[in-house]
């Protein structure tokens, strides 16, 4: 699946890459400083090669510095700001800097991304296998009822091995081929074991049993690992959302009981947005330690 976006971008990708294209000679040596870009770019199927990435990650990094630059000069000038040349460049940078470091890892992101949505429709589709292999159904059409069925990323996935199986290659091929470019360790595990037991004659329902029963395990080792994440979650935000504010108001409101303490309308309006946005990160950090083989 193609990269549809590029964060910060202010046209499309194709209008991006074509952009960006004169400085691929430089994009080429400025993304070998990123180690495993390439390996994500591949993963995550952005459709864009590392050469187009760097040259993209420059192009945007000197577009954003001229203009906030120019931006920040602007209004600087108008208001007469001091030092608003040096302001301007300084916070230029800042901001170019901040948007190529999210574009260095925004295919980290998109992998991690895919990984989730293969792992938690994982243990299904392995237990639908090894259902329908059991009741008499080939192996290759338990694929081909995978790859047709809403199981998200996993159906792609899968759908990739039966193509290359009509196309004449042996399914072990097939299997292992998929399992060689995947970003998911679960997913590499479980067709590795398949292709070794097919390669070595076993009965592939007898390895499929094994896998789910590990996957099973596996699925209640994650759910008491964030069963015991919770439980100091739930401690954070006791802390971080009652308790604090809480304390926090109490002390503004005896702070301006001090005739020489001025406390204005303004600084609780600052905490509640302080307090809305430290709810907005709590939902998004629970969200983020979900284990992905739950579902």
């Amino acid at each position: 699946m193609a990269m549809r976006m590029v964060p910060f971008s202010p046209v499309p990708v194709g209008a991006l890459k074509k952009i960006s294209r004169p400085l691929m000679g430089i994009g080429a040596v400025f993304a070998r400083a990123f180690p495993y870009l390439e390996l994500e770019l591949e993963q995550a199927e952005a459709g864009i090669d590392i050469d187009e990435y760097g040259a993209i990650m420059i192009f945007l990094f000197s577009f954003y510095f001229l203009f906030m630059a120019f931006i920040i000069f602007a209004v600087g000038t108008k208001m007469g700001a001091q030092n608003v040349p040096i302001l301007s460049i300084t916070a230029g940078m800042l901001i170019a800097f901040l948007v190529m470091m999210q574009l260095s890892i925004y295919p980290k992101m998109l992998v991690r991304k895919k990984v989730r949505d293969i792992e938690r429709n994982l243990v299904f589709a392995l237990r639908t296998v090894l259902i329908e292999i059991k009741s008499g159904v080939s192996l290759f059409d338990a694929l081909v009822m995978i790859a047709n069925g809403e199981y998200g990323a996993l159906s792609s996935e899968f759908k990739r091995a039966v193509d290359e199986i009509n196309t004449g290659t042996k399914e072990e091929d097939a299997l292992q081929k998929l399992a060689m470019n995947n970003p998911s360790l679960f997913f590499r595990r479980s067709l590795w074991q398949i292709v070794n037991g097919m390669k070595a004659g076993v009965d592939v329902s007898r390895v499929l049993a094994e896998l789910v029963a590990t996957m099973t395990k596996e699925q209640r080792i994650q759910i008491n690992r964030y069963g015991s994440q919770l439980r100091l979650f739930s401690l954070m935000y006791m802390m971080l959302g009652v308790i604090v504010p809480s304390l926090g108001l109490t002390f503004l409101i005896i702070l301006s009981s001090f005739p020489q303490i001025q406390i204005t309308e303004i600084l609780f309006w600052i905490l509640l947005v302080v307090i809305i946005f430290g709810q907005l990160m709590y939902v998004g950090l629970i969200k983020s330690r979900r284990p992905n083989l739950l579902g």
